[in-house]
């Protein structure tokens, strides 16, 4: 019985406004045939460190976060980073420990 394990980036999407979501998953094969597979995503916004991306991921955003794309996103983000800063977050509710 062999066990081997595959990583790889099977999803890039771009959004409107140049945030870039991307999927890896790691699927383990016994003797050739898939038994598991698990998913992780992850987001790139513009202006973000590309460093420590998978290799196509970054290709992607150094073609997709370009200066005019970084400014426009660091804009919008000011304006809404106030009405954020306003939103009440409820407590959560203390946790019930019984002894």
């Amino acid at each position: 019985m062999v066990l081997t394990e595959e990583v790889v980036v099977d999803q890039i999407t771009v959004l409107e406004d140049g945030v870039i979501l991307h999927r890896t998953s790691t699927r383990i094969f016994r003797d050739g045939v898939k038994i598991a597979e698990t998913c992780h995503r992850g987001s790139v916004s513009p202006g973000e460190d590309l460093s420590g991306l998978d290799k196509r991921v970054a290709a992607v955003a150094g073609l997709i976060h370009t200066d005019e794309v970084k400014e426009t996103y660091a804009t919008r983000l000011a304006k809404i980073r106030p009405a954020l800063a306003s939103v009440a977050v409820e407590e959560a509710p203390p946790l019930l420990i019984k002894e």
